[in-house]
């Protein structure tokens, strides 16, 4: 008899490194909006601390989202795989993109940048940090057709054509339903090669290996940001040269974002509370804006000027909240809307299931005996999932 392999399990550190990401986006804007009100100057350093997590901090997520997408396709299938998935980002664009305007008219008085009332009926034109669901769609569509994890030649023409199509976008970033952060794709091209298996492989490392590959990461990005780099995805036109430095310090930082996830997975309190985090990331990501801005403003409302303690604050309400509420509403389904497909858009969007084999599993090699103790199985629905 033929044993069939185990299911893969979640490596905590993967989690984790979500949960870096995803405050390091909440920090992103907490910062911005004190810079946009003139609490702070362009020169302080929480600007600094801004520039350098734009360079990477999207890529990270976007490497870390691409882990998961070869189980999901072979799974369901490429066409219902980008089916679950384009309904999915479809039905929350629309659904935060009338939650975001609304909020936003209604705080035109006090936010730093008033919203046109007219914007509400504009949907091709994504706003504020809503642009990355599209952007999630065509993550789908593009893995899915090529799948640059099976076999030398895709990765080769796939993977290979998607790092120069980075090069030739970063920077261009149209207000445009699903054309906002192409530059991504390389990225989560590079996470569906390495793969959830292999990556929760090489995360077992030594401690010792990991400080190293994050100080060279961390040294990297220092060096590279006294060059001309620009964040992927803000508009910006520069030349090929300094595209190809910014890719470089995005490739950096996100290793050593990866190297400290290994390091604070390492520590069983960190590694619980942030792993915990890391699988509410799209909820987080949906409503930290929401909350950051609302926290500052109510805090210098307060007479709070100090731009670390509002920062702090901000960023913790932003993650904390946003988590709290999508944990309360996972298993209610009066309420789990709000983050995920209403029950019958969700059965819809899965279709039929498509059976998978013992030759399909092969594909997916099982976490070694020794890390079984810090993993846990995959949930049937994700973050930022698949």
């Amino acid at each position: 008899m033929t044993e069939v392999p185990t299911r893969p399990q979640r490596v905590a550190a993967i989690d984790v490194a979500r949960a870096v990401a995803i405050i390091g986006v909440a920090a992103n804007h907490s910062i911005d909006g004190m810079l946009n009100a003139g609490l702070i100057p362009a020169d302080h350093p929480l600007g600094a601390v801004n520039s350098a997590l734009y360079l990477f901090r999207m890529p990270a997520l976007a490497f870390l989202l691409g882990l998961f997408v070869p189980r999901a396709v072979t799974r369901r299938g490429a066409a219902g795989y980008v089916r679950e998935r384009a309904t999915l980002m479809l039905y929350l664009y629309l659904l935060w993109f009338l939650v975001q305007s609304l909020a936003e008219l209604a705080t035109n008085e006090v936010k730093n940048v008033p919203r046109d009332a007219g914007a509400i009926w504009r949907v091709w034109e994504p706003f504020a940090h809503l642009w990355f669901l599209p952007f999630l769609i065509v993550t789908a569509v593009v893995l899915a057709v090529l799948r640059p994890w099976q076999g030398p030649a895709r990765r080769l023409l796939g993977g290979g054509g998607l790092v120069l199509a980075s090069l030739l976008t970063w920077g261009w970033n149209p207000t445009l339903f699903g054309l906002t952060g192409l530059s991504l794709l390389a990225f989560a091209a590079a996470g569906s090669m390495v793969g959830l298996a292999r990556l929760g492989t090489w995360m077992q490392g030594p401690v010792w290996v990991w400080t190293a590959v994050g100080l060279l990461g961390a040294a990297s990005l220092g060096l590279l940001l006294q060059a001309d780099v620009v964040p992927s995805t803000l508009p910006a036109e520069v030349g090929l040269v300094e595209r190809a430095l910014s890719l470089g310090a995005a490739v950096a930082g996100t290793v050593a974002l990866l190297a400290v996830s290994v390091l604070l997975a390492r520590v069983p309190p960190l590694r619980d509370l942030l792993a915990a985090i890391g699988r509410r990331t799209l909820p987080i990501y949906l409503a930290h804006v929401l909350v950051v801005a609302g926290v500052r403003i109510v805090l210098v409302q307060l007479g709070v000027d100090q731009p670390y303690v509002i920062a702090l604050v901000a960023v913790a309400a932003g993650v904390g909240i946003p988590f709290a509420v999508a944990t309360f509403t996972a298993d209610r389904p009066w309420a789990n809307w709000v983050f995920d497909l209403p029950r019958p858009l969700s059965t819809w969007s899965r279709g039929t299931p498509r059976p998978v084999t013992g030759a399909m599993l092969n594909q997916f090699t099982p976490l070694p005996v020794h890390d079984r103790a810090h993993a846990r199985p995959l949930p049937p629905t994700d973050t930022l999932r698949h």
